[in-house]
């Protein structure tokens, strides 16, 4: 079987979907994005194509409508998510990237393309996650990196650093260029602390019967105090747990 040719950033800016009211059961009915593979990083260890596992975008209709928006069989234009993001009614929660990452080729992020967006949610509660990376430990253009993400949490669109263990979400946040949010370690279950003592609250959508990305809005904060911590699950939940063991 042919893989479907996934459009990049050397060829064109691929193209981003948005749906409008997302019927993920934790996401709750707010609008969410889809960004192409192509901005996924290599600093991603879950990133399938560089050998990682564990994505969840990567399993069920999920990946079908993935892969769909890498082929440009569905999507839109960056700057026509931007226009659709800045007609949404004000203070509408909305979460950029179900799957994918910040604009940009593999680890880097488009200052310009992410300002952007920044600015088309001014009035608005976007928020997103991104592995991109932004240590001095890592691979990439991590200067311009840190750069483009703390200017789009100034602007106030919530750009969460996804780390991968709590000892890595203690060198994110002490970054300070914005929340951090973390896998948690196979066991951990509950509200936790980091090795460097900062607290960890489980994702409540994971803990509660009812709550939804829609009704907590926990992660759409960007002055929170608390890193967000996600318990691994689907089917790939033992290898996520057990990367974080070695993460924290």
């Amino acid at each position: 079987m042919i893989s479907p040719r996934i459009v990049g950033f050397n060829d064109a800016p691929p193209l981003v979907h948005l749906t409008l009211s997302s019927s993920n059961v934790k996401t709750g009915p707010i609008p969410v994005s889809t960004s192409g593979r192509s901005t996924c990083p290599d600093a991603c260890p879950l990133k399938k194509s560089n050998g990682g596992k564990g994505c969840y975008g990567e399993g069920g209709p999920l990946s079908w409508h993935w892969s769909a928006v890498d082929r440009a069989d569905r999507g839109t234009t960056f700057e026509g998510l931007c226009d659709a993001i800045a007609g949404l009614p004000a203070g509408q929660v909305w979460r950029h990237n179900q799957v994918g990452d910040l604009p940009g080729e593999n680890n880097r992020v488009e200052k310009s393309l992410l300002g952007k967006l920044a600015r088309a949610n001014r009035g608005r509660r976007g928020f997103t996650y991104t592995h991109k990376p932004v240590l001095d430990e890592q691979s990439g253009p991590v200067a311009n990196n840190r750069d483009a993400i703390a200017a789009a949490n100034r602007e106030g669109f919530v750009v969460n650093l996804s780390a991968n263990g709590l000892a890595h979400a203690d060198k994110l946040a002490a970054l300070n260029i914005g929340p951090v949010v973390t896998i948690l370690p196979a066991g951990v279950e509950n509200n936790t602390q980091t090795p460097e003592g900062r607290r960890v609250v489980v994702c409540p959508a994971q803990k509660r019967d009812g709550v939804t990305c829609a009704t907590c809005q926990l992660c759409s904060r960007g002055n929170r105090s608390v890193i967000v911590g996600f318990i691994p699950h689907g089917a790939s939940k033992k290898h996520v747990g057990k990367m974080a063991e070695v993460n924290s």
